[in-house]
């Protein structure tokens, strides 16, 4: 059952009559004064039971909690709770009296769970864009926002193959429940105790024992659909996938670990969400991915998301825009992004929702023979000129990595084999040179015309600034999940959001300047 703060607190509550003593200028002193304007015990009515129970903690207070261990990013809700009952800072941005005996961890978990079912944590982080608009603060042009990513490295554990195997194996003995087959049993029983004891720097040994982990896994996966048991499902799916995609079978029939990485590898039994993930080629992360989208002028975060680490950048665009301009008095009209974003199937995205993308195109390289830029494609007249100043309307059918429709043009086998500039060109020694031409070439080209203009130009340098807010984000605790699964890191990403528009807001001057207490009489 619900319950509520007092409409009238008592002035000798601490949010009255010892706010002098809240640390002057903080975050805990702003939320004491500002938060009842952005938090309403009501909004939240819907998260608990209209008349069953006991009377809760008011949402209102324990969203502040939240917000302040997300503030100090605070690691554990025992720490959490006992800050509720001890730090006085704590208190007066609570709203709470001195004598308030503090909040339960296990409170926190189920405040968190009813968060994540009814969405109301985007509740919650729309309130600051909802303060921004009434204030004025995006004005009446479209907005030009930046958009970007960054890692966030999952709180599972990441296993390795015969830890995934034996892993997963254990969870689907346990759904089932004891309605395994006497011989399924037989097989399983060894690999739910700990780790086995063999030798595992001797190959020989470490292949006997994932031929056998290979069999159990194998025969519970064969028995689950008899049961019929959507936990057992669940887990023998994972199982089955974990098998398919860590190991294959060698040239006398026996399994061994496959070499290279499975495209959408599953990586941990604990977080079945985290994934092998690079921010760059150097740079590799297990987890997943936060795209973060801010308002150029303001720096006002407008909205995040959290995917799969192995997912591309741009894919992300599109549906994070249509989230930010679901908030009404928010219109996007341009968005600024780095190369990751700058392909066309993202161009098309963004355009059919109305936005504009601004985006360096990456250079074409061709392992130091003439690129495709060399080239003058003329895609009205349907011919294609090379350096060497031979022009081809030998346009052929072809298909993309994707598999549209694209063309191919191919020069004259005679015109390149007497070509001085070949060896520059094409390192075949029978065939011609072929230039492709994809779908969104026109797009490309414009794009890449586009970004030769100064103000183009000088747009993109104010890029950048999307680098400080994901900073800022990073410091309130995003660069590491707190916890698993990617719903569950979306809430921890909404609530350093709205940290971070909370503080900007103040910088803004959104917020009304209180005037300072005094004890004299």
């Amino acid at each position: 059952m619900l319950g509520r703060v007092k409409a009238q607190g008592s002035l000798l509550a601490t949010s009255h009559a010892r706010r002098h003593l809240v640390t002057k200028g903080s975050f805990y002193e702003r939320l004491a004064e500002n938060g009842d304007s952005f938090l309403s015990d009501e909004d939240y009515a819907h998260l608990y039971a209209p008349t069953m129970g006991r009377p809760s903690i008011p949402p209102t207070i324990m969203l502040r909690a939240l917000l302040l261990a997300t503030y100090e990013r605070t690691r554990s809700d025992a720490e959490v709770s006992r800050n509720t009952r001890v730090d006085l800072d704590w208190k007066a941005a609570m709203g709470v009296d001195d004598d308030f005996p503090g909040i339960a961890p296990t409170t926190f978990s189920l405040m968190r769970a009813r968060m994540v079912v009814a969405d109301a944590d985007n509740k919650l982080f729309e309130q600051t864009l909802e303060k921004a608009v009434a204030a004025g603060i995006f004005g009446k042009e479209k907005l030009t926002a930046i958009i970007d990513s960054s890692p966030v490295y999952g709180a599972g554990a990441v296993s390795d193959t015969y830890e995934l195997i034996r892993g997963f194996l254990r969870q689907a003995v346990k759904a089932a429940g004891g309605h395994l087959s006497e011989a399924t049993t037989d097989a399983t029983k060894g690999f739910l105790g700990p780790k086995p004891d063999i030798d595992w720097q001797d190959p020989a040994a470490r292949k006997a024992h994932l031929g056998e982990l290979v069999a159990a896994a194998r025969m519970l996966i064969a028995e689950a659909p008899a049961i019929r048991d959507p936990g057992l499902a669940e887990a023998a799916g994972l199982l089955a996938q974990v098998v398919a995609q860590d190991t294959e079978v060698d040239e006398g029939g026996e399994p061994k670990v496959r070499q290279g990485v499975a495209r959408d590898r599953i990586i941990s039994t604990s977080d079945t969400e985290m994934r092998h993930g690079r921010k760059s080629a150097s740079r590799r992360f297990n987890g997943h991915k936060m795209d973060v989208m801010t308002d150029e002028a303001s720096e006002l975060v407008l909205g995040v998301e959290i995917r799969p680490g192995n997912a591309g950048d741009g894919e992300g665009a599109a549906p994070l825009l249509a989230q930010v301009q679901a908030t009404p008095g928010i219109e996007v009209g341009t968005i600024l992004g780095d190369m990751a974003y700058s392909d066309g199937d993202t161009r098309v995205a963004v355009e059919d929702l109305g936005a504009n993308l601004v985006a360096k195109v990456p250079p074409v390289t061709n392992r130091g023979l003439f690129p495709k830029t060399d080239f003058v494609i003329d895609l009205e007249a349907s011919t294609a000129t090379c350096p060497a100043g031979v022009t081809t309307a030998d346009a052929r059918p072809a298909k993309d990595h994707k598999g549209r429709p694209s063309l191919s043009f191919v020069f004259p086998a005679g015109a390149c084999g007497s070509c001085p500039l070949r060896d520059c060109c094409t390192k075949a020694k029978h065939a011609s040179r072929t230039v492709s031409v994809g779908v969104h070439e026109a797009r490309i080209q414009a794009a890449r015309m586009a970004q030769t203009d100064p103000e183009v130009k000088a747009l993109l340098r104010r890029r950048c600034k999307v680098e400080r807010k994901i900073d800022h984000l990073q410091d309130l605790g995003m660069d590491e999940a707190r916890y698993r699964g990617i719903r569950k890191t979306k809430l921890q990403a909404l609530l350093a959001g709205f940290v971070a528009n909370f503080q900007r807001l103040h910088v803004l001057g959104v917020f009304p300047t209180t005037p300072e207490l005094s004890c004299a009489a």
